[in-house]
This record gives structure tokens, sequence and C-alpha cells, in this order.
């Protein structure tokens, strides 16, 4: 027969809340909304193929993020360095940033021995940081001002912050998003209205890593992924989620020597 405890119960502890005090004065009518311009820009790239891809005015629109996931080894990185190199070359005036977290020099000299297009794109590699906090590494490159960054990985810059400052996930991933957020709006040394192109790791499932934060974050969530045989065994991207474009619809491509060719839409599937 069990015994009952001795003593008092426990106390349970009731956490008051104490409301916050709201200035609503952002409410605002939609046919008074003051947007800059050049917020509404989009940034094309050498390929129509690919602007049609990002959006459907043609390009990456300014002050937006899009995120890629794929399996390993599908070309994730050259793909969309090869973006970023296309939206450089095609306007010089724009400035354009590669942050690599996952590789280091060596590496990426063999990527622009292979793929000279890449030799103009300015990088950084946070390898060549590691005695600065991540954080600050991260936050100042950002406050100089950039049209289009490419983060390799998104999760490296979040695991490093979080490792760097005894932080957990969830503090990690809302800093990660604050910061985004506040460059899309310009607030950076050039006013620039930056776009974020993000490659995000997966679980052997498949599935994208992070919080449903995290992936509000972005207007467009994409895949890379290599068909089986039976398909042809070609390699593609499409987004599932895109408030810029198309959605459900694969656009194939080829990684070759030197050479990244794009196909046009090549089927339509259920989004």
């Amino acid at each position: 027969m069990q015994q009952k405890r001795r003593g008092r119960p426990a106390k349970v502890q009731n956490v008051v809340h104490v409301p916050s005090l709201i200035d609503f004065g952002q409410i605002t009518m939609l046919n008074q909304l003051n947007i800059d311009r050049r917020m509404l820009e989009s940034m094309e790239t050498e390929s129509e193929v690919i602007n049609q891809l990002f959006s459907e005015e043609g390009g990456i629109p300014c002050a937006s993020n899009y995120m890629m996931i794929g399996d390993p080894g599908v070309g994730k990185t050259t793909v969309l360095l090869d973006v970023l190199a296309m939206v450089q070359n095609h306007d010089r005036q724009r400035k354009c940033l590669f942050i690599s977290g996952e590789m280091g020099r060596k590496q990426m000299f063999k990527y622009t021995e292979r793929f000279p297009q890449f030799g103009f794109v300015k990088t950084l590699f946070m390898a060549d940081y590691l005695e600065y906090n991540t954080k600050d590494v991260f936050e100042q490159v950002l406050s100089q001002g950039w049209d289009l960054i490419l983060i390799d990985s998104a999760a490296e810059i979040i695991d490093g912050v979080r490792d760097d400052n005894g932080w957990d996930r969830k503090t990690a991933e809302a800093w990660f998003v604050d910061i985004c957020v506040k460059h899309n709006k310009g607030e950076n040394t050039e006013r620039k209205y930056t776009s974020f192109l993000a490659i995000q790791q997966v679980t052997k499932q498949g599935e994208f890593v992070g919080s449903n934060k995290l992936k509000h974050l972005f207007d467009a969530m994409g895949v890379m992924r290599r068909e089986s045989e039976r398909d042809g065994g070609g390699t593609y991207i499409m987004f599932e989620k895109n408030r810029n474009g198309n959605v459900g619809v694969k656009f194939g491509y080829q990684l070759e020597q030197g050479t990244i060719s794009y196909g046009v839409m090549r089927e339509e599937v259920d989004a």
C-alpha cells in the first residue's frame, strides 16, 4: 500500500501578466502606405529563366528573403553563387556579398577554378574571424549596406551566435530574424534595402531545420532535388512557397565544367 507523502503540497506559482501599454499609431489606410520606390525594384540576372524563377516581375525583388534547402551534393551553393555572380555582372553598381560559414579559402579557390564567374564576388569567410563574436561579425558587415547577400548557411550563423553568447536556439533565431528584417528596411549606412539568399540545413528526411518564426521571415522557400533515374535523373529547383512568383513549377539545371545551364519551366506539380 502506497504511503501518503507528509507535509504541505508544493506551492504553484502563478505568473501574473501585466499588459503592455501599446501605441497603435502605426495603423494606417492601405492607400496611405509610404514605401520608398527603391524597395520595389528587382535585381535581374543575365538568365531569363532565373529571373522568372524568382519573381513574376523578373529577378530578385529588393527587401526580400529567399531560403533554399535540398539534398547534399545537389549544388545549392554552386547555383546560388551563380545567381549572385549574375546579379553582380548584370549591374556592377549592385553591392553583393557571399558569407561563407561552411567552406574556407581553399575550397572556394577550387570552386572558382571550375566556375571563373565566381571570381568577382566579394566573400567573407567566417573562419577568418573565429577570434570574434559571430554576432559582432555578422552585424558589422551587414551594417556596411548590401543589395544582395548569400548566406551559406543560416544554421552555421545561428549556431555560432548561440555558442558565442550562451543563447538557446529560440533566442538566436529571433536575433537572426530581427537583423535580416532591419536590413530589409534599409537600416544600414548606405540605406540599402537588402535581400537575402540563405541556404539552410535539412533533416535526414529532407525537412527544414528551424522554427516557424524563422520560416515566416522568408518570402520564398525553395527546394533543390535530384530526380530518380525513372524520372530522368535530372536536377531541378522548385519553390514550395513564393510570395513573389511561381510555386510548384520545376526549373531544371545542369552543372557542367565552368558553366551552369538552366532549363525552361519543365513541369507543373501540385503545390
